[in-house]
């Protein structure tokens, strides 16, 4: 793929982030009147770099062409959202599905049913209308929810585990040891809701 056609591939994909990351600023502001607190602690957002893109076509079977990303890809755009407690989560969660506007592509519950590894989030890719001279086109953005715990293990298990993949194998004490730690902090997690 051309840089040419990589910038030209993210722009409503940047347009749908931007216009996703607005509403969740409104939601959290207004929860904060509403409420005196706010669910979401903060939010990272991402655009699949070119090579990325390229490389997951690739994996797919596919050609590695804009168009071809534009049908095949749901995650070129990506926006986590980190959450206090798991309540929050499912609270951010209706909220958006009460967005009228919106569409809910997909939803995975990685929360109420980790997986194997002790990994938990909650993931829903979401339609994002964008707006442009010629009408509008719904833009799927990947939303990751995780609490600040889990993104703590999400993000340690990533770096030790997930990147050595080839150096740690299935049966790995360190991967028995990480699923350990995902349940001591789920159990913290529990016991520090239990003290609101």
């Amino acid at each position: 793929m051309e840089e040419a056609d990589y910038d030209s591939l993210i722009i409503p994909y940047q347009d749908a982030m931007a216009n996703l990351m607005t509403r969740l600023d409104s939601l959290n502001n207004d929860y904060r009147r509403k409420y005196k607190n706010y669910p979401i602690h903060h939010m990272q957002e991402r655009i699949k770099k070119k090579e990325s893109i390229e490389e997951k076509l690739r994996r797919k079977g596919c050609r590695v062409s804009a168009e071809e990303a534009r049908e095949n890809l749901t995650d070129i755009a990506g926006i986590r959202i980190i959450c206090y407690f798991e309540e929050d989560i499912y609270h951010v969660l209706e909220r958006i599905k009460r967005q009228t506007d919106i569409l809910i592509l997909q939803e995975k519950d990685y929360i109420r049913q980790e997986k194997e590894n002790g990994y938990r989030s909650l993931h829903i890719i979401v339609g994002i209308p964008v707006y442009h001279i010629d009408g509008m086109d719904y833009y799927p953005v990947e939303i990751q929810m995780r609490t600040m715990a889990m993104d703590l293990w999400a993000s340690m298990e990533h770096r030790i585990c997930y990147k050595n993949e080839g150096k740690i194998g299935k049966d790995s004490p360190k991967k028995e040891t990480f699923k350990e730690f995902a349940k001591e902090l789920y159990h913290m997690e529990q016991k520090l809701s239990e003290m609101k």
